[in-house]
């Protein structure tokens, strides 16, 4: 008795969620993206807003992926988790945005506070990108931003070592931007919370063996106390 009562709930359970599953596709969340707006609100009565695709795509990817810029728009103003890794190379929808070239997308993620230095599945981040391409603007962006320039992929290769062969003025600008500087150690043990607590913010990538890569020379103070540089131009928005 017990048995055919658990089979029939075990029934019950495999028939909701066949149900559920069958309630919205993939394909109908993509058609609903390449509408517009009108069509994405629709959907979110249908999937959360967090909806992960069985290929790790989210809603943002797929917005930047068809190029919506107002799709993207209005989900950043629903909360979406901007940082959140999916999509062709597992990594942001910034990196995709990036990738494709849709720069006017790329900048507005960035000024939305998209976190920059999160790894793909190659290793790269979207200065990786952004320098393999050329992007001269989006580089300057998001070094601004506070991206990271000392990162290497899985290649073990900077966004410096990605530089394409450009006009002579653009090539030297991307060379002179990525350069990486000495990386900067710091001893004093006063400092270890604050090292931890603080790995990436403000520009400042720090690392929980006390060692602080100095991203950005433009614009910089140096603290002699504790040894590092700090950027004073502009911090992430999270």
């Amino acid at each position: 008795m017990l048995k055919k009562i658990l089979f029939t709930i075990l029934i019950l359970f495999v028939g909701v969620v066949y149900l559920n599953g069958a309630k919205i596709s993939e394909r109908e969340i993509i058609s609903a993206i390449k509408k517009g707006v009108p069509a994405t609100k629709e959907l979110l009565k249908k999937v959360p807003i967090d909806y992960i695709s069985p290929s790790d795509d989210t809603l943002l990817h797929y917005a930047v992926r068809f190029r919506k810029r107002r799709v993207v728009e209005y989900l950043v103003r629903q909360k979406i988790l901007l940082s959140r890794k999916g999509g062709i190379f597992y990594g942001t929808a910034l990196q995709e945005a990036i990738y494709y070239g849709y720069l006017g997308i790329a900048s507005y993620l960035i000024d939305m506070g998209t976190l920059l230095n999160i790894r793909n599945k190659y290793g790269q981040t979207a200065l990786h990108i952004a320098a393999q391409k050329g992007y001269l603007d989006i580089v300057e962006q998001l070094l601004e931003a506070g991206a990271s320039k000392s990162i290497t992929d899985n290649n073990g290769k900077t966004p410096y070592d990605l530089i394409p062969d450009l006009s002579w003025d653009s090539r030297k600008k991307l060379k002179e931007l990525l350069r990486v500087g000495k990386i900067k150690k710091i001893q004093s043990k006063s400092f270890h919370d604050f090292i931890n607590m603080n790995r990436v913010h403000n520009g400042i990538e720090m690392r929980k063996n006390q060692t602080i890569n100095v991203i950005d020379k433009k614009t910089k103070m140096e603290n002699s106390s504790v040894g590092i540089e700090v950027n004073i131009k502009r911090t992430n928005r999270f």
